[in-house]
């Protein structure tokens, strides 16, 4: 059968990873301690326990550090992080009732 165009089947993937998942992944990979990576990007180890454990957004300026120190393009971090924070409004939006966004 012919396939019709006007179906549209949008891949909403109900997961997103958290860029502080993305960043331990690679700190454990490379062997660099969490502490020896905030020295270098010039964080609090604080900021960097933060953004792992997802408690804390990579803003613009950070994306940049990590960038500088891990080679990894810092617009996919921020594109790893707004992904990140609009799955968290999407669920957040589908647990509110019908009623509430009239």
């Amino acid at each position: 059968g012919t396939i019709m165009a006007a179906e549209r089947y949008p891949w909403e993937p109900d997961y997103a990873v958290p860029p502080g998942q993305v960043l331990e992944e690679w700190l454990t990979a490379h062997c660099i301690p969490h502490d020896e990576f905030a020295r270098r990007c010039g964080r609090s180890p604080e900021l960097i326990a933060e953004i792992i454990a997802g408690t804390a957004p990579v803003d613009a300026g950070t994306a940049l550090r990590f960038e500088q120190v891990l080679g990894m393009d810092a617009s996919i971090w921020l594109g790893i992080e707004a992904d990140y924070r609009l799955h968290l409004a999407r669920a957040a939006d589908a647990r509110e009732p019908e009623a509430s966004r009239a």
